[in-house]
């Protein structure tokens, strides 16, 4: 019984799972983020590159990666309406538009955007109830954009390689 126990518990690590959010790992030994103004997922991209192990530049000189963050749009959408013409549901989107240079000026991502989207439901007799579960959607979008951005430079830098 133990020993398939042993078993069972080992599978999840064995398996390749992660979870989610976790920083994914880069072959890029340095990189310098540059995000413009309106941009609010400059510090978290930032922060999850730092955690993988990239060593992140305070300017371009000497990164092997400029990360440009050039512009971000946010839509609040109302998806829904109860029988009182109020809002039932609700879409958060955020979406970042960034391109990635190499230190030889190679553009690795030509301008693209990353998007990600989040529902939920709105509870009218609980607006701050609901005020906060948009602020805690918001934080995982910028997280997602996040995450997206360093996959699209990984699948980029590796097919550079090769």
């Amino acid at each position: 019984m133990a020993f398939a126990l042993m078993c069972v518990a080992s599978l999840p690590p064995g398996c390749g799972f992660h979870l989610r959010g976790s920083s994914a790992q880069t072959n890029i030994a340095s990189a310098y983020v540059r995000g413009a103004q309106n941009v609010d997922v400059t510090s978290e991209l930032t922060n999850a590159l730092g955690r993988s192990g990239v060593h992140m530049l305070d300017t371009s000189t000497g990164a092997a990666v400029v990360i440009d963050l050039l512009d971000e749009q946010q839509l609040t959408r109302t998806l829904s309406y109860t029988d009182r013409a109020t809002t039932a549901e609700s879409q958060l989107e955020l979406g970042v538009r960034f391109k990635v240079v190499a230190a030889d000026n190679k553009v690795l991502i030509d301008d693209r955007w990353a998007r990600a989207t989040r529902t939920y439901l709105v509870d009218t007799n609980n607006l701050v109830g609901s005020a906060q579960q948009e602020t805690v959607l918001h934080t995982e979008l910028v997280s997602d954009v996040a995450q997206q951005i360093i996959r699209s430079l990984n699948a980029a830098t590796r097919n550079a390689a090769h």
